[in-house]
């Protein structure tokens, strides 16, 4: 038990490389077409969205074999963010009620963020991005006093990226280009969760030292 108390701060990571190869097989069998092209062939980094790859149906209105291991994979990707978000307010050391609302709220938006391949999706979206900045602020009012300013900047940076990306995708300004800067997102929150991982695990050495 001791030794998965250790190491489970590297569990949400795992699971974001297993999306990525799960994603990249679905998107390999995707047939293409996206909102900027929707007769295009294939699936493209800087014209799809990672949702168009579960649709049942592109927007060329081709049938997608592609769904049911696209769904999966974002089951999966659903699950490594409910890891993350119970992870993440253990970087700080107080147990008040900003590090129980950032966990338990946090858990409850990757939960939701889980239907995004219902019919649902848009207002899974909204639901989610009202949802994530709850978690995240009580979080962010705790970590002025963290002392690691590289992390603390670089989850500012995550933070804001994501408003930009909920910003265009309801307001539909720079649509465009939406495609593209979801996967930088994707990539600035992977980094993070792989360096939120490392701390707790720092941490949890130090505890488990210890208390062999």
């Amino acid at each position: 038990m001791k030794s998965f108390l250790r190491f489970y701060p590297f569990f949400p990571f795992v699971g974001l490389c297993f999306f990525v190869v799960l994603f990249v097989l679905a998107a390999l069998d995707f047939p293409g077409g996206s909102f900027n092209y929707p007769d295009a062939s294939g699936y493209s980094f800087f014209n799809n969205f990672l949702c168009d790859v579960m649709e049942p149906v592109t927007k060329g209105g081709l049938p997608n074999p592609a769904r049911s291991l696209a769904v999966f994979s974002h089951l999966v990707l659903s699950a490594t963010m409910v890891m993350f978000f119970y992870m993440l307010p253990e970087i700080v050391e107080k147990r008040n009620w900003r590090f129980y609302t950032t966990r338990y709220v946090g858990v409850l938006t990757m939960t939701v963020f889980a239907f995004m391949y219902t019919p649902y999706h848009d207002d899974i979206v909204t639901i989610t991005g009202v949802l994530g900045s709850i978690a995240l602020v009580p979080f962010f009012i705790e970590l002025r006093a963290y002392p690691n300013n590289g992390l603390k900047r670089f989850a500012y940076l995550c933070f804001a990226m994501s408003l930009v990306v909920f910003f265009i995708f309801e307001t539909k300004v720079g649509f465009y280009y939406l495609p593209f800067l979801q996967k930088i997102a994707f990539l600035i929150d992977a980094t993070w969760v792989l360096w939120v991982g490392i701390v707790v695990y720092q941490k949890n050495r130090v505890v488990y030292s210890y208390h062999p």
